[in-house]
Protein backbone atom coordinates (compact mmCIF):
# COMPACT_ATOMS: atom_id res chain seq x y z
CA UNK A 1 0.00 0.00 0.00
CA UNK A 2 1.00 3.53 -1.04
CA UNK A 3 1.15 5.62 1.61
CA UNK A 4 1.54 9.29 1.54
CA UNK A 5 3.48 11.20 4.21
CA UNK A 6 2.55 15.02 4.93
CA UNK A 7 5.77 16.08 6.78
CA UNK A 8 5.41 19.35 8.68
CA UNK A 9 8.85 20.92 10.58
CA UNK A 10 9.74 23.42 13.43
CA UNK A 11 12.96 24.49 15.00
CA UNK A 12 13.35 26.60 17.56
CA UNK A 13 16.69 27.89 18.82
CA UNK A 14 17.47 28.84 22.80
CA UNK A 15 20.67 31.53 23.02
CA UNK A 16 23.08 30.68 19.98
CA UNK A 17 24.39 27.41 21.06
CA UNK A 18 22.19 24.22 20.27
CA UNK A 19 18.78 23.85 18.34
CA UNK A 20 16.08 21.00 18.36
CA UNK A 21 13.85 20.10 15.12
CA UNK A 22 11.26 18.25 14.84
CA UNK A 23 8.86 16.69 12.28
CA UNK A 24 5.84 14.60 12.36
CA UNK A 25 3.62 13.09 10.09
CA UNK A 26 0.53 10.49 9.77
CA UNK A 27 0.94 7.65 7.17
CA UNK A 28 -1.93 6.54 6.16
CA UNK A 29 -3.24 10.16 6.80
CA UNK A 30 -7.01 9.97 6.01
CA UNK A 31 -9.16 11.20 9.30
CA UNK A 32 -9.93 8.01 11.88
CA UNK A 33 -7.62 5.66 10.05
CA UNK A 34 -5.56 3.29 11.83
CA UNK A 35 -2.00 4.61 11.29
CA UNK A 36 1.42 4.88 12.05
CA UNK A 37 2.90 8.21 13.47
CA UNK A 38 6.04 9.45 12.70
CA UNK A 39 8.59 11.36 14.57
CA UNK A 40 12.15 12.46 13.32
CA UNK A 41 14.38 14.77 15.28
CA UNK A 42 17.75 15.88 15.30
CA UNK A 43 19.94 18.33 17.65
CA UNK A 44 22.64 20.59 16.17
CA UNK A 45 25.31 22.73 18.39
CA UNK A 46 26.71 25.58 16.96
CA UNK A 47 29.74 25.57 19.10
CA UNK A 48 31.40 23.06 16.64
CA UNK A 49 30.99 20.30 19.78
CA UNK A 50 28.25 17.75 19.99
CA UNK A 51 25.50 18.36 21.92
CA UNK A 52 25.38 18.31 25.27
CA UNK A 53 23.43 15.01 26.41
CA UNK A 54 19.92 14.59 26.21
CA UNK A 55 18.66 14.23 29.57
CA UNK A 56 14.74 13.71 29.39
CA UNK A 57 12.42 13.90 26.41
CA UNK A 58 8.47 14.69 26.39
CA UNK A 59 6.17 14.75 23.22
CA UNK A 60 2.65 15.45 23.22
CA UNK A 61 0.54 14.53 20.20
CA UNK A 62 -2.34 15.87 18.74
CA UNK A 63 -6.01 16.09 20.55
CA UNK A 64 -8.21 13.10 19.21
CA UNK A 65 -5.58 10.58 18.45
CA UNK A 66 -6.96 7.25 19.38
CA UNK A 67 -4.68 4.70 20.96
CA UNK A 68 -6.15 1.26 21.14
CA UNK A 69 -4.04 -1.24 23.14
CA UNK A 70 -7.16 -3.80 23.75
CA UNK A 71 -5.51 -7.87 23.28
CA UNK A 72 -2.10 -6.67 23.11
CA UNK A 73 0.14 -8.18 24.96
CA UNK A 74 3.30 -6.36 27.15
CA UNK A 75 6.41 -6.98 27.77
CA UNK A 76 8.22 -6.62 31.27
CA UNK A 77 10.33 -4.33 32.19
CA UNK A 78 13.43 -6.90 34.26
CA UNK A 79 13.14 -9.28 30.84
CA UNK A 80 13.73 -6.21 28.16
CA UNK A 81 16.84 -5.61 30.40
CA UNK A 82 18.43 -8.76 31.22
CA UNK A 83 17.48 -10.42 27.52
CA UNK A 84 16.42 -7.81 24.64
CA UNK A 85 13.78 -7.56 22.40
CA UNK A 86 13.52 -11.22 22.08
CA UNK A 87 12.39 -11.38 25.42
CA UNK A 88 8.74 -9.89 24.80
CA UNK A 89 6.28 -10.84 23.24
CA UNK A 90 5.35 -9.99 19.33
CA UNK A 91 2.35 -9.16 19.62
CA UNK A 92 3.66 -6.35 22.24
CA UNK A 93 5.56 -4.93 19.84
CA UNK A 94 4.63 -0.66 19.10
CA UNK A 95 7.03 -0.03 17.08
CA UNK A 96 10.75 0.73 15.80
CA UNK A 97 13.18 3.20 14.98
CA UNK A 98 16.93 4.26 15.31
CA UNK A 99 19.20 7.29 15.17
CA UNK A 100 22.82 8.58 15.69
CA UNK A 101 24.57 9.12 18.66
CA UNK A 102 27.87 11.03 19.03
CA UNK A 103 30.92 10.34 21.42
CA UNK A 104 33.50 12.86 21.53
CA UNK A 105 37.00 11.69 22.31
CA UNK A 106 40.58 13.76 22.72
CA UNK A 107 40.92 13.84 18.84
CA UNK A 108 38.01 12.85 16.75
CA UNK A 109 34.23 12.96 17.39
CA UNK A 110 32.71 9.36 16.61
CA UNK A 111 29.30 9.22 15.46
CA UNK A 112 27.39 5.78 16.36
CA UNK A 113 24.24 4.46 14.78
CA UNK A 114 22.12 2.84 17.25
CA UNK A 115 18.49 0.88 16.81
CA UNK A 116 14.99 1.59 18.87
CA UNK A 117 12.67 -0.83 19.75
CA UNK A 118 9.33 -0.12 21.43
CA UNK A 119 7.15 -2.56 23.46
CA UNK A 120 3.70 -2.18 25.36
CA UNK A 121 4.20 -2.49 29.34
CA UNK A 122 1.35 -3.10 31.73
CA UNK A 123 -0.23 0.03 32.62
CA UNK A 124 0.28 1.35 35.84
CA UNK A 125 -2.50 3.89 37.71
CA UNK A 126 -4.25 4.13 34.21
CA UNK A 127 -1.91 5.27 31.97
CA UNK A 128 -0.05 3.99 29.40
CA UNK A 129 3.50 2.81 29.58
CA UNK A 130 6.29 1.83 26.25
CA UNK A 131 9.58 0.20 27.18
CA UNK A 132 12.26 1.23 24.86
CA UNK A 133 15.45 -0.81 24.08
CA UNK A 134 18.36 1.40 22.73
CA UNK A 135 21.26 -0.53 21.27
CA UNK A 136 24.63 0.28 19.30
CA UNK A 137 27.70 -1.17 18.49
CA UNK A 138 30.51 0.95 18.45
CA UNK A 139 33.04 1.91 19.96
CA UNK A 140 31.43 0.01 22.83
CA UNK A 141 29.03 -2.37 22.78
CA UNK A 142 25.59 -0.43 24.71
CA UNK A 143 22.07 -1.89 25.62
CA UNK A 144 19.61 0.28 27.43
CA UNK A 145 15.92 0.00 28.85
CA UNK A 146 14.14 3.33 28.74
CA UNK A 147 10.53 3.50 29.72
CA UNK A 148 7.77 6.23 28.42
CA UNK A 149 5.18 6.70 30.48
CA UNK A 150 2.19 8.53 29.79
CA UNK A 151 1.43 12.09 31.27
CA UNK A 152 -0.93 14.80 31.01
CA UNK A 153 -1.74 16.87 28.27
CA UNK A 154 -2.31 20.64 28.40
CA UNK A 155 -4.36 21.98 25.53
CA UNK A 156 -4.52 21.80 22.66
CA UNK A 157 -2.52 18.47 22.67
CA UNK A 158 -3.99 14.75 23.29
CA UNK A 159 -2.01 12.09 24.86
CA UNK A 160 1.91 13.15 26.80
CA UNK A 161 4.41 11.17 26.89
CA UNK A 162 7.97 11.42 28.63
CA UNK A 163 11.21 9.57 29.05
CA UNK A 164 13.84 9.92 30.71
CA UNK A 165 17.42 8.97 29.67
CA UNK A 166 20.50 8.12 31.95
CA UNK A 167 24.27 9.49 31.72
CA UNK A 168 25.79 7.03 29.23
CA UNK A 169 29.89 6.59 29.45
CA UNK A 170 31.42 4.79 26.65
CA UNK A 171 35.05 5.52 27.87
CA UNK A 172 36.07 5.93 31.35
CA UNK A 173 37.05 9.83 32.39
CA UNK A 174 35.49 10.89 28.47
CA UNK A 175 32.02 13.33 28.31
CA UNK A 176 29.01 11.20 27.93
CA UNK A 177 27.97 10.42 24.53
CA UNK A 178 25.24 12.64 23.04
CA UNK A 179 22.36 12.01 20.39
CA UNK A 180 22.24 14.18 16.87
CA UNK A 181 19.59 12.77 15.32
CA UNK A 182 16.81 10.17 16.38
CA UNK A 183 13.78 8.89 14.74
CA UNK A 184 10.20 7.08 15.57
CA UNK A 185 7.50 4.94 13.78
CA UNK A 186 4.59 3.87 16.54
CA UNK A 187 1.65 2.70 15.18
CA UNK A 188 -1.26 -0.21 14.13
CA UNK A 189 -0.03 -3.62 15.65
CA UNK A 190 -1.16 -6.83 13.47
CA UNK A 191 -3.27 -8.01 16.67
CA UNK A 192 -6.67 -9.28 16.64
CA UNK A 193 -8.32 -11.12 19.90
CA UNK A 194 -12.13 -12.61 20.21
CA UNK A 195 -14.48 -11.25 22.04
CA UNK A 196 -17.99 -12.94 23.21
CA UNK A 197 -21.35 -10.88 21.99
CA UNK A 198 -24.79 -12.44 22.49
CA UNK A 199 -22.83 -16.18 23.30
CA UNK A 200 -20.73 -15.93 20.08
CA UNK A 201 -17.24 -15.35 19.61
CA UNK A 202 -16.45 -12.79 17.12
CA UNK A 203 -13.02 -11.73 16.00
CA UNK A 204 -11.86 -7.81 16.63
CA UNK A 205 -8.71 -6.65 15.28
CA UNK A 206 -7.05 -4.18 17.11
CA UNK A 207 -6.79 -0.22 16.30
CA UNK A 208 -3.48 0.67 17.53
CA UNK A 209 -2.84 4.10 17.07
CA UNK A 210 -5.75 6.18 14.62
CA UNK A 211 -5.92 9.40 13.04
CA UNK A 212 -8.26 11.99 14.95
CA UNK A 213 -11.30 11.98 13.00
CA UNK A 214 -11.49 16.17 12.78
CA UNK A 215 -8.70 18.16 11.74
CA UNK A 216 -8.46 21.72 13.40
CA UNK A 217 -7.01 24.57 11.32
CA UNK A 218 -4.05 25.23 10.40
CA UNK A 219 -3.64 21.20 11.08
CA UNK A 220 -2.47 18.62 14.13
CA UNK A 221 -0.42 20.46 16.45
CA UNK A 222 2.76 18.57 18.03
CA UNK A 223 4.99 19.56 20.63
CA UNK A 224 8.60 18.70 21.80
CA UNK A 225 10.77 19.47 24.12
CA UNK A 226 14.14 18.11 24.91
CA UNK A 227 16.02 18.65 28.34
CA UNK A 228 19.78 18.44 28.18
CA UNK A 229 22.80 17.90 30.98
CA UNK A 230 24.05 21.14 30.62
CA UNK A 231 20.26 22.64 32.19
CA UNK A 232 19.37 23.81 28.84
CA UNK A 233 15.60 23.03 27.23
CA UNK A 234 14.80 23.39 23.82
CA UNK A 235 10.69 22.32 22.20
CA UNK A 236 9.82 22.49 18.66
CA UNK A 237 6.30 23.09 17.46
CA UNK A 238 5.29 20.75 14.60
CA UNK A 239 2.42 20.47 12.97
CA UNK A 240 0.59 17.52 10.74
CA UNK A 241 -1.14 19.49 7.69
CA UNK A 242 -4.62 18.07 7.32
CA UNK A 243 -4.99 15.21 5.19
CA UNK A 244 -5.53 16.79 1.65
CA UNK A 245 -3.99 20.14 2.97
Amino acid sequence: MCACLLLASAAWAQEPREALNVNASFAPDRLGASTNLSLAASFASDTGRAPSPVTKFTLFTPAGIGVDTRGVGTCAPAALERRGPGACPLDSRAGFGGGVGVDELPNETIRVPYTLDFFFAAKRSGGLRVLIHVEAAAPANVQLALVAREIPAPKPYGFGFTVEVPPLSTSPGLPNASVESVFVTVGSPDVAYYESVHGHERLVRVRGVSVPKSCPGGGFPVQGTASFADGTTLTADPTIPCPGG
